[in-house]
């Protein structure tokens, strides 16, 4: 019996060693845990025999454990090396995607699918995340490092370029061939991309069309844009504010943002006007009525003839609602026809100057009846070159009118002003023929020293005033001592006196002079009832009235440009929903204000060398790329340009297409997160690598390679996140070394040898035994 005891001795020793052989030969491989041999003895005895008197029968190896302690952590260059810290394992599916292992072993790879694998192939589990990097633990796919990104390319549909053009460039006459340096200033290139990620090498060239001069103190260049070889024509491109609101025209050149109260965009077809092409600027005029050339018979030796007795006619000025009679008692000076012209001047702005006011029908409450009829400025000139005289209204633009009817022989002898159609000028309500109105002169005095919230008082020291008014100057005062009762009975008596006036040379009074007071600012102000250039005013008098320091002041007679429509070969251009054509078909004809369109790819620069326009990118028509592959429909953003006498030099340049990305770089985080870069700027999160735990890991069944299947003695698996509660954490470019410790295992393999030797011997002496026995029968 001793025989069998001793051998059992002998297979545990051998197990024993075995193990220990085993952690040896995988004290190198990573991820592995130790093994241990725990062993029991075997003992049987029946329930009638006594146990204290019974001997065990020998060892049993129980099982095989493994020891799932902390290995050490050695670095490695492959970020797809992974080392957990703590508690877990790695969750692999088999090739065929049909059982889950799990491994402390994280050295892996990329296979030919990009998936992370081990080297049996075995590929690495994660959970998918959301933006904020939140891992769906119910939703564990294969970790796939994919090469490139998909479906990330992005379409090139800006361009910026900073450029600085010479100053001192030459015009270039000769027409461009972009195979013909000598066509073309200078050139840039960079790289745009399709829809695809597909990259086309993409040329601007920049031709100088126009220095400054007198006439336009601008600089023009022109831009050809070309996509591999193809010509990219500019789109049309509305003329914008720097603050980027589109600008529209009136038929006065007047050019303002589509913010503006003023504007009402057009809509349907419209002319096309161009930004470039407003430059026929004209001055207003009046309404001019001419009368016919004198005869001999009348005009003689640059005298007129007959002067005697009274001339008369009807004239109506501006929309009068009557006809004002003229009648002038001819004198004997009046043979020079500019003292004629200037007498009756005198005559016509005495008389419309005084016309009453329309008062406003009380009985008519929706209705204001009130209507001015004062008119003012009228002038009567000479013109001994064509011996004719004329007579223009005292404003300028298409709102003026004028008619001259009912003259008699002599108003048409000496005047000529007998029934033509060149007397009368009708205003204009659709085209624009003679301009705007003009400019009053209007003065404004310094803050008033005294209380202008109470009553005024007229002293000596404040009464005087010095008038000047469209050629017309006096000295005045106001009655004094006087006191008036609030600061506009004082505006008022001064704007009677000063209208009051009257020329002793000429006979001719001042009229409509307005006088006002800004409560706000505490000063003064004088306007004329004239406008233009010719109008001027000045007033001075006591630094009380803030009138001591004051200086002449001018009207102006305003500019207006003539609107010429673009043409194109010769033909007109018509705009339809924002695209050129030469078809008028649905042309408004109500357009008060029209879009303003800039030159297709054209630049331009002031003097300062600062850019003019555009303001905004410069559009481009779409291009169909070679071979099918799709459409680009681009601008370019040159604002930032400049002209200065420096070289030619690209101080910025960008895009905002982007090709597909190449994996530049991979990063996993602690908590299991891995994130990708790509070479287009783009980043991934590509999901977060879980752990696996168990109740009861060393319950696991072995499977080789440092992996283990769960079964009933483990518990299943509980998957979490590394770094949360019962796991621990993933270390990215790193391996767990095996936990065996080899000084341990050694002495382990002596003392299984000794447990060898020992049964052996054991066995021996039992053999002994039984010889001696079998020998004592012999």
């Amino acid at each position: 019996m001793s025989f069998y005891t001793s051998l059992t001795g002998l297979n545990s020793a051998a197990s024993q060693l075995s193990v220990t052989s085993n952690n040896i030969a995988n004290v190198g491989t990573s991820g592995f845990k130790r093994s241990r041999a725990d062993f029991g003895d075997i003992f049987s005895t029946s329930p009638l025999q006594k146990s204290s008197s019974n001997v065990g029968q020998g060892v049993l190896l129980k099982q095989v454990t493994q020891e799932f302690t902390q290995g050490n952590i050695s670095t490695s260059g492959n970020s797809l090396d992974l080392a957990i810290t703590g508690d877990g394992f790695f969750t692999l599916k088999t090739p065929e995607g049909l059982q889950d292992v799990y491994t402390r072993n994280g050295t892996f790879t990329l296979n030919d699918q990009n998936n992370v694998v081990n080297a049996t192939g075995q590929r690495l589990m994660a959970a998918s995340v959301d933006s904020s990097g939140k891992a769906d633990l119910t939703n564990l796919n294969v970790l796939t490092i994919p090469p490139k990104t998909i479906g990330e390319a992005v379409e090139t549909t800006k361009i910026q370029l900073g450029l600085n053009l010479p100053a001192d460039s030459a015009v270039i006459n000769a027409d461009f061939d972009r195979t013909k340096p000598s066509t073309y200033n200078k050139s840039t290139a960079l790289t745009v991309y399709d829809s695809g990620g597909n990259g086309y090498l993409a040329s601007v060239y920049y031709v100088k069309t126009e220095s400054p001069s007198i006439e336009s103190p601008f600089a023009k260049w022109q831009t050809y844009f070309f996509v591999g070889d193809t010509e990219v024509k500019p789109a049309l491109q509305q003329a914008t504010d720097v603050l980027g609101s589109q600008l529209f025209v009136n038929k006065y050149g007047d050019v303002l943002p589509k913010g503006d109260p003023r504007v009402v965009p057009s809509s349907g077809t419209t002319e096309m006007f161009s930004l470039d092409q407003l430059t026929d600027v004209r001055a207003s005029e009046s309404a001019t009525a001419l009368g016919s050339p004198l005869t001999a018979a009348n005009f003689t030796g640059g005298a007129l003839q007959n002067v005697t007795g009274p001339l008369t006619f009807d004239i109506n000025v501006d929309g009068d609602a009557l006809a004002r009679t003229i009648t002038l008692d001819l004198q004997a000076t009046d043979a020079n026809p500019q003292v004629l012209a200037t007498r009756l001047e005198t005559a016509i702005n005495n008389l419309l100057a005084s016309s009453a006011d329309t008062p406003d029908n009380a009985a008519t409450l929706d209705v204001n009846e009130f209507k001015k009829n004062a008119r003012y400025g009228v002038t009567v000139n000479f013109d001994p070159a064509t011996a004719s005289f004329s007579i223009a209204s005292g404003t300028t633009g298409d709102t003026s009118s004028i008619a001259i009817t009912g003259a008699n022989a002599k108003a048409i002898d000496l005047m000529g002003l007998a029934p033509s159609a060149n007397l009368t000028v009708v205003a204009s309500t659709s085209e624009a023929l003679r301009g705007k109105p003009s400019e009053p002169a209007v003065l404004r005095g310094e803050a008033l020293t005294i209380n202008s919230t109470k009553s005024v008082a007229i002293t000596s020291a404040n009464k005087d005033f010095l008038i000047s008014v469209d050629g017309i100057a006096a000295a005045i005062s106001l009655p004094f001592p006087t006191t008036y009762t609030n600061i506009d009975a004082f505006t008022t008596a001064l704007q009677d006196r000063i209208n009051a006036i009257v020329d002793p040379d000429t006979g001719r009074k001042i009229s409509g002079v307005t006088v006002g007071f800004d409560t706000q600012t505490k000063q003064l102000s004088f306007s004329t009832a004239t406008t233009g250039n010719d109008a001027a005013i000045q007033v001075s008098g006591s630094a009380e009235w803030g009138l001591a320091n004051t200086e002449m002041q001018f009207g102006a007679t305003t500019d207006w440009k003539k609107l010429t429509q673009f043409t194109q070969n010769g033909a007109p251009q018509y705009v339809k929903n924002g695209i050129q054509t030469e078809d008028v078909a649905g042309l408004s004809d109500t357009t008060e204000w029209w879009p303003v369109y800039l030159d297709r790819g054209e630049l331009t620069f002031d003097l300062a060398g600062r850019a003019v326009s555009p303001l905004t990118s410069l559009p481009f028509e779409t291009t169909f790329l070679q071979g099918g592959k799709g459409a680009l429909t681009m601008s370019i953003d040159l604002t930032k340009s400049t002209q200065y006498s420096t070289p030619f030099a690209v101080l910025s340049q960008s895009q905002n297409g982007a090709p597909e990305g190449e994996l530049m770089g991979l990063n996993i985080g602690p908590d299991g997160l891995v994130n990708a870069t790509y070479s287009n700027g783009s980043q991934a999160s590509l999901g977060k690598i879980v752990l696996a735990n168990f109740s009861s890991p060393s319950g696991l069944r072995q499977v080789g390679d440092a992996s283990y299947l769960a079964d009933a003695s483990s518990g299943a698996a509980k998957i979490g996140e590394a770094g949360s509660a019962g796991f621990g954490s993933v270390r990215a470019g790193a391996t767990e070394r095996a936990n065996v410790d080899l000084t341990q295992e050694l002495v382990d393999l002596i003392t299984a040898q000794r447990n060898f030797q020992a049964n052996a011997k054991a066995i021996e002496t039992s053999s002994t035994m039984t010889s001696a026995i079998i020998n004592i029968r012999s």
